[in-house]
């Protein structure tokens, strides 16, 4: 079993966000999506363009639900930063496109996972599953907010995730 906390169910007032979008990413081409894209962001944080008003996350605008051969969808991703206020527009970063974006206003609902990130797979599936049997639906777009920054020394099992999902009570 994994290591959430009890979910809370919040309204969510939304949050103008810097992105790098992938469109039909590949399970398996994630980790280096994500390096890349932290990559870029965190030149554009040091270099001004951007000011972080939260910790990175992830947004997930493809359902993750295994396909019939058991393998996940190939998926449609943001990965970025929240911020104070909305980008002008677009603008590049080495070779990486960062772009506006925004995670929702909605009710919300958030859990925390401590743990490594091998570990999220059970973590979502926990979560989700908990609010079905509360009587809500799921909605579009969830994503993940990496509360603790990974670095080559720091001890997995310590990583703190946030998901989040937009609920609707049946």
């Amino acid at each position: 079993m994994a290591d959430i906390t009890t979910p809370e169910i919040i309204d969510f007032p939304g949050s103008p966000t810097a992105v790098v979008r992938a469109e039909g990413l590949e399970v398996a081409e994630i980790a280096a999506f994500m390096d890349e894209t932290f990559a870029a962001l965190t030149q554009a944080i040091e270099n001004g363009d951007i000011t972080p008003a939260g910790p990175a996350f992830c947004r997930y605008d493809t359902a993750m639900v295994p396909e019939e051969t058991g393998q996940l969808p190939p998926l449609d991703l943001e990965a970025g930063f929240p911020l104070v206020s909305p980008l002008d527009g677009p603008f590049i970063t080495g070779a990486v496109r960062i772009e506006p974006s925004e995670l929702p206003a909605c009710q919300l609902a958030v859990t925390k996972h401590t743990g490594s990130y091998d570990q999220l797979g059970q973590a979502w599936e926990q979560f989700t599953q908990t609010l079905v049997d509360d009587g809500y639906s799921l909605a579009m777009p969830c994503w993940e907010a990496y509360d603790t920054e990974p670095t080559p020394d720091t001890d997995p099992a310590t990583l703190v995730t946030g998901l989040a999902v937009p609920v609707v009570r049946d």
